[in-house]
């Protein structure tokens, strides 16, 4: 974990979530956590994806986000949602992360937010483009 960015009014750190919770992070200390975990794919990469179906129990490590959050502090997450293999229908996995931040860790949904971006359409297509 380093101090990726400091000021006078506080400091933004730069790490891996799953060890967000140890010192020096205390109860209700921060107020903001900001996190893009990988998601819960069909398919393996390269960083060590956890599948769709087991993605809700490996990601209990953030109820250890609400002990170090202030009270009115911000839990935001990027997830992304991923296909049912063979079939033309998606996931629930991440709507059911949603509940789940909600139902048994105390969170509030209080925004989605959806972005596309556009430099993944742009990928080769057999060396066409």
């Amino acid at each position: 974990m380093t101090v990726f960015f400091e000021t006078e009014l506080g400091r933004v750190f730069l790490a891996d979530a799953l060890h967000l919770a140890a010192p020096p992070f205390q109860i209700n200390q921060s107020i903001l956590i900001m996190t893009s975990p990988p998601f819960g794919l069909v398919r393996k990469k390269h960083y060590g994806n956890v599948d769709a179906d087991k993605y809700l129990e490996w990601l209990t490590f953030a109820s250890h986000f609400k002990r170090i959050l202030k009270t009115d502090g911000s839990f935001v997450i990027d997830i992304g949602g991923s296909w049912i293999p063979g079939q033309p229908i998606r996931s629930l996995y991440h709507y059911e992360l949603l509940i789940m931040l909600c139902k048994e860790f105390g969170f509030h949904l209080a925004q989605e937010f959806f972005w596309w971006n556009p430099r993944n359409c742009l990928r080769p297509l057999n060396g066409l483009i």
